[in-house]
This record gives structure tokens, C-alpha cells and sequence, in this order.
């Protein structure tokens, strides 16, 4: 890949966020070499209870940057390994016209996740005469963004977002002289390791859910104290009995891994086994951990300085930069990566890249604003004398028209107290009618039971409503008795059946009444026939 010489570089801010700590850096070129300006650093005891609050822990950390003087702006964010997903493929050689179409099928192959759901990228790691080597990056859409949304709200913009795989293999080549023998770069991370194989010719990388939290968790059950109390007694050289069972277990854990990533990339690719490891990271700093891989692998192990091959400013190492070099592997490796003049992999999704653009673009969209408004700027004079004048002439017309509004809102008001009246007149109108309907119903009912003769009655009250639930129309009560004259001390006869059929009818003609429902008899008293009905008024005539 062609690179871009360092002398044509432009400063660039880096905000690296870890599992456990977030890295800002500002580099610029100096002399032809990368130089660090400004570093500053956020960091907290990330416990593996607390993964479902890092989103949060990396937003305060960054607000802290902002607080302690951290300058706002735009930067490249470099991805923790515990977001990437990082996979080596081979696809056929093809001609570049048509190995975008071969990655992409390889991408729905190898993630495991809806292409629509993630963001991803690819590097091309090595050739050989029928294959092509591929490494794959990929985080999910909502993962980034929700990190970016959380940088934006303390200040930073993201405007590139590099995997950590991606940074560690520039700082790497950028460190090491050509003709190395094959090295593997493992950076142990709080939660994630990421293995990088380096030979002259091809690159491998891969991330295992295996970091320094491991060794704090094993001490911490295995002494009986706090995780903070673990994590300095992992760091400490004073205490090394009491972490070195929990430290050989990890490395024993590590080595297995290495083991099968150096197997699994020479079965794949045919890379060379590693000739030496070189650690970096955090956990790099455990002591005797180096010591006890190199008796597990039977290869060198050591620590990789990735601040070998450029300039520190005093700024920058006052703040602590080479005391945190073995942390600074992806911070320094983002900014080699910008140096170049195109970025393999670029994990920020297209909707904020577009809004980045945007915002590179408003300086020359003020200058050309500028430029039409200093052009518009007779036409306006002229229109604004004209609008002076038109408030003028509207002024007259609304002194004019005010006495018109303020007669016009009395009659509306008049109007709209004249329909409150009308509406209590109605129901006042109502309320009469009702009265006088009772009257003129029970009155009826009055003549008709004389007519029958012989019959009186004992109870008229409000029935219940309707089965169907309908309050209309009013359904009234009645029960009363009839007297048979004939038979006074014997069953009622037929005639008293009659007479009270006679009865039920002619109720039925009152114009107050729509039906007669519900009849009942009870012929037990001998003499009187008992009868329970009920009146079913009339709607055209309420009660």
C-alpha cells in the first residue's frame, strides 16, 4: 500500500476507548516524524459486572477529558476489541473489478450478523498467485453509533472510526525494520486480546474473549477481597506470591490460544510460525507474565513499545505518555493510519460520515453565503423601503378598522348569549311538557278504569330498563285489583277475565302509551283478580 510521506501530514486528534480507560492523543508531523503533542488519559476498574455500563463509563471519561482542558474537535476513534469482529478469509485472485462483489459474499458468509445490522470493512493482508488474503472488520450499526452519539454530547466528532487490528498492524510496520522474522503482536486488553501475525508478506489478526480482567477475578475469588484490591495486587511487584498462581493460570490460557491461532493461521494461509511475541496493553505490565509465556512457547517473549519510532513533546510526557506506552498501541497505530493516503477500514456508519462532510463543508458555505448576501444586499435596501412603507399604509387601515373589530366582537358575544338562552328555554320548554304529560296520563288512565268499574289500583311506579339496555322509552310499573261482584266468595269467572282483557286493551289506545307488555295474573283471593303489567310510553309524547 502506498503511504503518504509523514512531512505532508496534518495534525490529527486520536480518542482511543478501551474496556477500561479512555486514550487522547494529538499528533503532527515534525522533522519528517510523527510527533506527540498532547496526551491524556481516563481510566476506571472495569469489573466484569460492569459491561452492561461501559457506554456510560466512556462518557464520563470523555466529559473528564473535556474538564481537564482536552481541546473539542474532530478525532479518529479507535474501536475496542470487545466491539470488532475480526475474520481472516481467502477468496480467489480476481481482477479488482470484480473482488469488491467476491469480499461482500464473503462478508454475509463470515458474519454473523445481517449485513444492514453492522458496519464493516476490509484490508487486503497478503497475495499469493491464486489466492487473495482478506482481513474482515465489522461492528454492529447501533454499537457505533450510540458510542459516537456519547463522544459527540462531551465534545468529539468522530471522523474515521479504525478497528483496533487495523491500528495495531500500522504501528507495527511502522516500528519494525523490513526483514524482521515473523512476530506475533498480542495486545491484552482489560476484556479482549487481538493477535496480530506480521511475516514479510501477509498479515493475520484475530480477538479472543481472554483480558486482564481474568487474572483480577481469579485473584479476587481466590484471596477473598475486593476487585479493586485484586487489580492493584495483580500490577504490584511486591506481592508476586500471592498473583503468581492467578498469573500462570492466564498465561497458560493465553499460550493455548496462541498456540491454536499461530495452527489455525498456518493451516489457512500458509504463514510461518511465530519466531518471537511481543506484548502490549495493559495486562503487558503484569510482571512475570512475559516469563512464564516464554516457558510455554519455548519463543522470546518481550514488550512491544509502539513510542519507539516517534517524537514525545515535553506537553505530552509530563502528562504521562511514556509511563503508559505498552497502553498506547492502537492510539499511535490510528494516527500512522491517517497518515496514509487512503484508510483500509473505516467503521463509521455513512450517515455520520455524511454529517462529517457536512460539517467540513460550512466554512466555504459561510464564505459563499457572504458573497450572496454582499450581492443582495441593494435589492434588499430597496424592499425594505418598500415594506417601511407598506406598514405604514397597514397601520392607517387597522386605526381604521379597530372601532369595526371591537363592535363586531360585541355582537358575537350578544350572539352567543343569545344561543345559552335559547338552549335553557328549550330545556326549561321541555320540563313543562313533561308535567303537563303526567297530568294528562294519569287523568287518562283515570277515565279508563272507570269505565271498566270495580278495579283500583295499588302500586305505578318506574320500571326497569329494557332488556336491550335502551332507557327509551319510560317503561312504568302498574299493579292494581279487580273486584268480581258476581262471585264474591268463589273463584273469579270468566266475566272478570274479560273485563280485565278489556282493560289491558284500552290502555293500549292511550295516546300516551305505545304498549302494554309483561301481563300477569293471580287469581288466589277469591273475588279479586290481582294484575301486574307494565305501561310502555309513548316516544312522540315523553313523560
Amino acid at each position: 500500500m502506498h503511504r503518504m510521506p509523514v512531512s505532508f501530514f496534518h495534525a490529527v486528534s486520536v480518542l482511543e476507548c478501551g474496556a477500561a480507560h479512555v486514550a487522547f492523543g494529538r499528533f503532527a508531523a515534525k522533522r519528517g516524524k510523527l510527533r506527540l503533542e498532547e496526551f491524556a488519559r481516563e481510566e476506571w476498574l472495569a469489573s466484569p459486572a460492569d459491561e452492561g455500563v461501559w457506554l456510560e463509563k466512556v462518557s464520563s471519561a470523555a466529559r473528564n477529558l473535556v474538564r481537564r482542558g482536552v481541546a473539542r474537535g474532530p478525532v479518529v476513534l479507535v474501536l475496542p476489541g470487545h466491539l470488532t469482529l475480526t475474520k481472516s478469509v481467502k477468496t480467489p485472485r480476481v481482477h479488482a473489478s470484480k473482488r469488491a462483489k467476491i469480499i461482500h459474499f464473503e462478508a454475509q458468509q463470515n458474519i454473523p450478523y445481517a449485513l444492514a445490522d453492522v458496519v464493516w470493512g476490509h484490508a487486503i493482508t497478503g497475495e499469493s498467485d491464486r489466492e487473495t488474503h482478506v482481513m474482515l472488520c465489522a461492528v454492529k450499526r447501533d454499537a457505533v453509533e450510540g458510542l459516537s452519539a456519547a463522544l459527540e454530547a462531551a465534545g468529539f466528532v468522530p471522523r474515521a472510526v479504525v478497528p483496533t487490528p487495523l491500528a495495531l498492524r500500522a504501528v507495527f510496520r511502522e516500528s519494525q525494520p523490513h526483514h524482521t522474522p515473523p512476530s506475533l503482536l498480542v495486545e491484552i486488553g482489560a476484556r479482549t486480546s487481538t493477535l496480530l501475525l506480521a511475516d514479510e508478506l501477509q498479515l493475520h489478526a484475530r480477538s479472543i474473549a481472554l483480558g486482564g480482567q481474568n487474572i483480577t477475578q481469579q485473584l479476587a475469588e481466590g484471596q477473598g477481597c475486593e476487585f479493586a484490591d485484586a487489580e492493584a495486587l495483580k500490577l504490584s511487584r511486591g506481592h508476586a506470591e500471592l498473583a503468581a498462581p492467578a498469573i500462570e493460570a492466564f498465561a497458560t490460557r493465553l499460550a493455548q490460544e496462541i498456540t491454536r491461532s499461530a495452527l489455525h493461521f498456518k493451516r489457512q494461509s500458509g504463514a510461518a510460525s511465530p519466531a518471537r511475541v511481543l506484548l502490549t496493553g495493559g495486562t503487558a505490565q503484569v510482571p512475570q507474565l512475559a516469563n512464564s509465556l516464554t516457558t510455554r512457547l519455548s519463543v522470546p517473549v518481550g514488550q512491544f513499545n509502539p513510542l519507539g519510532q516517534i517524537e514525545i513533546a515535553r506537553a505530552a510526557a509530563d502528562a504521562g505518555a511514556v509511563e503508559h506506552a505498552l497502553t498506547l498501541s492502537a492510539l499511535v497505530g490510528a494516527a500512522v493510519c491517517r497518515s496514509d493516503d487512503v484508510l483500509d477500514i473505516d467503521l463509521l456508519p455513512t450517515r455520520l460520515r455524511s454529517q462529517a462532510s457536512a460539517r467540513q463543508r460550512q466554512p466555504w458555505l459561510a464564505a459563499a453565503a457572504c458573497l450572496v448576501a454582499a450581492t443582495l444586499l441593494p435589492p434588499l435596501a430597496h424592499f425594505r423601503a418598500l415594506e417601511a412603507e407598506l406598514r405604514t399604509k397597514t397601520a392607517d387601515v387597522e386605526a381604521e378598522i379597530a372601532p369595526l373589530r371591537v363592535r363586531e366582537g360585541a355582537n358575537r358575544a350578544n350572539l352567543e348569549r343569545l344561543t345559552l338562552l335559547q338552549s335553557q328555554l328549550a330545556a326549561l320548554q321541555a320540563i313543562d311538557d313533561r308535567r303537563s304529560s303526567w297530568q294528562a296520563l294519569l287523568s287518562d288512565l283515570q277515565d279508563r278504569l272507570c269505565k271498566v268499574e270495580d278495579v283500583w289500583l295499588e302500586r305505578l311506579e318506574h320500571a326497569p330498563a329494557a332488556p336491550d339496555g335502551d332507557p327509551a322509552p319510560l317503561r312504568i310499573a302498574v299493579s292494581g285489583r279487580m273486584l268480581d261482584k258476581t262471585n264474591p266468595l268463589a273463584k273469579v269467572s270468566p266475566d272478570i277475565y274479560r273485563r280485565v282483557t278489556e282493560l289491558l286493551g284500552s290502555l293500549a289506545e292511550s295516546p300516551f302509551v305505545s304498549a302494554v307488555e309483561g301481563e300477569r295474573f293471580d287469581n288466589r283471593q277469591p273475588g279479586i283478580l290481582r294484575f301486574d303489567f307494565i305501561l310502555v310510553g309513548q316516544p312522540a309524547r315523553p313523560l
